[in-house]
């Protein structure tokens, strides 16, 4: 039997308190700020660089002390409220306004965001589609004005009059002040053949662009691995003779082109034949009710966050808060080379808004079939009314085709059982395109009581033309095209409530001791062997760590107030698959923008005014950041007995070789940080579930007396084949627009 599920897009008539902004208060936040004069707001389609007008706005969350209060003590509904971010290109002297505006869904009033500045550096805004525009075009018609003969004789082709085989300026990076050296607005744009997929059509030729509000300044050219101050500069060495140059065309398109997702070659055995999928027998064994979930023993609260992407909340096992909040805060891709358009890409993703690009998952490829799918809204300096992303998350179980434990003593000798239980996990995903990049952020919930927070990368690598003086920094990959090393880094904040929010961090570290070993008959021997050794972290300081392969421990949180009927602490443990190395010495180009990677985790005091370790303006910010993450540890204060926040940051180093074309593969690129239970429970919490299998002998010293297989009541026979299937396909062939927009 086969049914439809529909996509959960729906927007509830009362949010929850940690509910998205809805289409209603969306709206009427936008009236409220266009009715406030002094703000001068104009709206989506009158916007520009020199004009006012709101960039984005997403849910303020209260203070966690009253969200606590509302949940716990059936105290009031602290009122909903927005951040909303204005760019303020009108003013004197322009700037950014940052400001939470309440109570939703009426709102009548607004301040200033604690913490903030009264008024952020205009400089430091994001590029908005209203920028990246009116900058393009500027470029292009100047370029090929004034270069198109050399563009035409070094590369086949032009950037404009080209039909439809032309050079474009698809892509940019900024250059930050503290790598040009100047307070000034100045973005790299990079040159390619428009062709699937451009980013792995690089030619030799970049422009660094200065702007100022609608002003635009050609400063630096960048061709054939030599800088020109301007474009009468470059065109004057081409008349004269002077380059010199390996001439090129523009890639002939076919499904077999490297840069194309097509499939080509030939097909392995067997692939005629479709995937394998799963299914739920009995139907679904989770629930999504706004964006409340509950499965098993587990429940929480998800949010998309408009600058930091996915986020949950209010996590509980068995209906005890194990973690108010965890979710991602940057991502960021650090580049190397020779070429300055490459080696100055240092990038934090927030700055491209991480929410908006979960652009969509894809039922049968992102996420089964089978899952549920859950819309999203945002809103852009373009967006008159909501956008929205109708497939931004997903939620379904999985089995992992691992089992969550199991054990086989065959002989009568050692028991004669077999015990054993399939580990199926509930997994709420997204993906978020940047650019280039794809991350897969999951988070997964074991029936064990263990949460694991994971992010994987796809996508396309940030190809470079090749030239010889790349050759230090990476391989080439194929003809013309060069692949840079990069570091990619996720940050990750995780407020753990264990037994409440007065918590302890403790590392368990390992060592050896070397005792007298009277057991030998030996004079003098001794043993050595390995020991456990308690150390308490009393401050921020102490507590900010970085990974030691001579130095093993774990890391465990706890209250001390809740101790086993041992005397231990019922804590949960915190370990990372995926803590890398820093390279960048501390404080050098824009490592400083990144100061929450110096240590694989970090662990704080919570404050509400240090609510996130990044800041979208943290590209161009380095100097003097916004959200210096240094500071939250720096002070130094006391961790013992306080609601702690962890900072974890994971990720990978990434040289690029030829099998990442056309696309990077994700096999061995997913990173995790895993909670699990550490003496919280007084057994494997997962020994009550009724998915486990037993066989054993009906008299255990006669293997031939028969076997009894205990299934706990579930039938090995399927007796209903349940295939719930969404109607995401038939949505997009009667809209759409829902997958592509111009």
């Amino acid at each position: 039997m086969e049914t439809a599920k529909p996509l959960l897009t729906e927007d509830p008539k009362t949010p929850s308190i940690f509910h998205d902004l809805t289409k209603k208060e969306i709206r009427s936040i936008q009236r409220y700020l266009y009715q406030k004069s002094g703000l001068d707001i104009a709206a989506p389609s009158a916007n520009r660089t020199d004009a006012s007008f709101i960039y984005t706005m997403e849910l303020y969350l209260p203070d966690k002390s009253l969200v606590v209060d509302y949940l716990d003590n059936n105290g009031t509904m602290p009122v909903r409220e927005a951040i909303v971010i204005i760019l303020r290109g009108k003013l004197t002297r322009p700037g950014i306004l940052e400001i939470i505006v309440s109570p939703l869904p009426k709102p009548t009033s607004h301040r200033a965001v604690p913490g903030r500045p009264p008024s952020i550096p205009y400089i430091y805004r994001s590029v908005t589609s209203q920028d990246y525009t009116a900058a393009s075009e500027y470029i292009s018609h100047r370029i090929d004005n004034e270069l198109g003969d050399l563009l035409q004789d070094a590369f086949g082709t032009k950037l404009r009059n080209c039909e439809n085989k032309c050079l474009a300026f698809r892509y940019i990076s900024q250059f930050s002040p503290v790598s040009s050296g100047t307070f000034e607005r100045k973005i790299w744009y990079w040159m390619s053949y428009f062709a699937e997929f451009f980013f792995l059509h690089p030619v030799n030729f970049a422009v660094l662009l200065k702007t100022s509000l609608n002003r635009f300044e050609i400063d630096l050219i960048w061709f054939n691995g030599k800088s020109y101050n301007s474009t009468s500069d470059l065109a004057k060495d081409f008349r004269n003779g002077k380059l010199r140059y390996n001439k090129r065309t523009f890639p002939k398109e076919d499904r077999n082109l490297y840069s194309t997702l097509n499939q080509r070659g030939n097909a392995p055995r067997f692939s005629e034949k479709r995937d394998p999928i799963q299914i739920y027998p009995d139907g679904a064994r989770y629930e999504v009710k706004q964006r409340h979930v509950n499965y098993m023993d587990w429940s929480f609260d998800f949010r998309l966050s408009t600058t930091r992407g996915p986020q949950i909340y209010d996590v509980r096992f068995r209906n005890e808060r194990i973690i108010y909040e965890a979710g991602l805060q940057e991502i960021s891709v650090y580049y190397s080379g020779h070429s300055p358009q490459q080696k100055f890409s240092d990038f934090l993703d927030s700055t491209e808004l991480m929410g908006p690009g979960a652009v969509g998952l894809i039922p049968g490829i992102d996420c089964p079939e089978h899952a549920s799918f859950v819309g999203a809204y945002h809103v852009r300096e373009y967006s008159g009314v909501p956008e929205e992303s109708p497939t931004a998350f997903c939620v379904f179980e999985w089995n992992t085709g691992d089992p969550l434990r199991r054990h086989y003593s065959k002989s009568t000798f050692e028991g004669a059982f077999y015990e054993g239980m399939p580990s199926s996990v509930l997994i709420l995903r997204t993906a978020i395109k940047i650019a280039n990049y794809d991350y897969l952020i999951d988070f997964i919930f074991y029936q064990n009581g263990v949460f694991e927070l994971k992010a994987t990368s796809t996508g396309f690598i940030l190809a470079n033309s090749y030239t010889p003086e790349e050759e230090p920094f990476g391989f080439r990959v194929q003809d013309h095209v060069f692949g840079n090393y990069h570091l990619h880094l996720f940050n990750f904040k995780i407020d753990l409530d264990v037994k409440g929010h007065k918590n302890r961090y403790e590392t368990l570290d390992l060592s050896t001791a070397t005792e007298p070993n009277p057991f030998s008959a030996q004079t003098g021997a001794t043993d050595t062997q390995g020991k456990i050794n308690r150390n308490l972290k009393k401050s921020e300081l102490e507590a900010a760590f970085k990974y030691n392969f001579d130095e093993p421990k774990y890391h465990i949180f706890y209250n001390k107030d809740h101790l086993n009927k041992f005397g231990n602490p019922r804590a949960y443990r915190l370990y990372g698959n995926g803590f890398v190395k820093q390279i960048l010495p501390e404080g050098v180009n824009m490592e400083p923008s990144v100061s929450w990677s110096r240590h694989q985790m970090a662990v704080s005091r919570l404050k509400e005014t240090e609510r996130f370790s990044s800041s979208l303006y943290s590209m161009f910010d380095t100097v003097n950041p916004i959200v210096n993450f240094t500071t939250f540890i720096a002070d130094d204060e006391s961790i013992i007995d306080e609601d702690l926040v962890v900072w974890v940051t994971l990720g990978m180093h990434h040289i690029p070789h030829t099998e990442d074309l056309p696309q990077v593969t994700t096999p061995g690129l997913g990173k995790s940080v895993f909670l699990t239970p550490f003496n919280y429970f007084q057994e494997d919490p997962a020994m009550t579930s009724t998915n486990a299998l037993r066989i054993e002998p009906k008299k255990l010293n006669d293997p031939d007396s028969g076997i009894i297989i205990e299934r706990y009541g579930k039938s090995p026979n399927m007796t209903v084949c349940r295939i719930e299937r969404t109607n995401f396909f038939q949505s997009i062939m009667e809209n759409p627009n829902m997958m592509f927009t111009d």
